[in-house]
């Protein structure tokens, strides 16, 4: 299991945690080194645990869920132990353009500018909810709804810019704008619901459907399956993105990545990965009850 260490940085003036653990692998020959690695025999991967059951921190201070052991199936199969960086969202990409970490692991969504600025290999795909107070009991189509209304996100996220452009176009037609308000983590935007400092907010359905299930009653999920989005992995080195690529196709092809994802009930793409670029169709993806 993962515990995390502080590791403070000048240059963004956040911390990041190094979380180190596993066993020590099995004698194999790594398929990469360093460079284009950040440190030998390690696959860095920045990761923000806020989203449960997708990535999150557990009761005794560990990193489980999804994504961390996704990320330990690909580094085992490069020969690799994964070692996780645990930062705000909106440093990521920055820290694999900059080869801190060698990559994103984290329940990104893809975007054609994201993907201008890393590479990105699509693997799977997920949606976003509507929360509301639990006393808020009117029908939500959209972020339209909260026009003149206060509506939560994560800072740097693709629910932002959702937000945004709902507002925007609200205002286009006359009507009064949605005041967008941006936390640090998912985390953090529940909390603000909690406190009544928004009225609503974006959080992915998984998150959503996993915290009324744990019993927690301050809020109601007022609109599920919204927008879905395509998730990637992203790197900021061409060698390293082709290694996870081949890594992927082979997973899928001896049935491990189906049965991993399965277990946490995640869609996943059919394949096969590569490094992509430009517009991608909408996912078709199981709905989530």
């Amino acid at each position: 299991m993962r515990r995390m260490l502080g590791l403070a940085t000048a240059t963004y003036g956040f911390a990041l945690s190094i979380i180190c653990g596993g066993q020590a692998l099995a004698a194999c020959s790594p398929t990469l080194s360093h460079p284009p690695l950040a440190r030998e025999g390690y696959l860095i991967s920045a990761i923000n645990p806020t989203v449960a059951p997708v990535q999150y921190i557990d009761d005794s201070g560990n990193i489980v869920g999804l994504n961390p052991e996704f990320g330990d199936a690909i580094a085992e199969r490069l020969c690799l132990k994964q070692e996780l960086h645990s930062t705000q969202f909106a440093t990521m990409i920055p820290l694999a353009k900059e080869g801190r970490v060698d990559m994103i692991n984290t329940f990104m969504y893809y975007t054609p500018d994201r993907a201008s600025q890393v590479f990105m290999i699509p693997y799977g795909a997920s949606t976003m909810a509507i929360l509301v107070p639990k006393k808020n009991a009117d029908e939500i189509k959209g972020p339209e709804y909260f026009s003149g209304k206060r509506f939560g996100t994560e800072l740097g996220t693709v629910d932002y810019q959702i937000a945004k452009t709902a507002s925007e176009d609200l205002v286009k037609a006359g009507k009064p704008a949605v005041d967008v308000r941006t936390f640090n983590t998912y985390a953090d935007v529940l909390q603000a619901l909690v406190a009544g400092q928004v009225d609503g907010v974006f959080v992915g359905t998984e998150q959503a459907v996993y915290y009324r299930d744990k019993g927690t009653d301050f809020f109601r999920i007022a609109l599920s399956g919204y927008q879905p989005h395509v998730e990637a992995l992203a790197f900021g080195n061409a060698e390293i993105a082709h290694a996870v690529e081949k890594v992927l196709d082979d997973m899928k092809a001896d049935g491990s990545l189906e049965k991993l994802f399965n277990k946490y009930g995640h869609c996943y793409l059919p394949g096969p990965y590569k490094v992509t670029t430009g517009p991608m169709a909408e996912p078709a993806c199981k709905a989530i009850n």
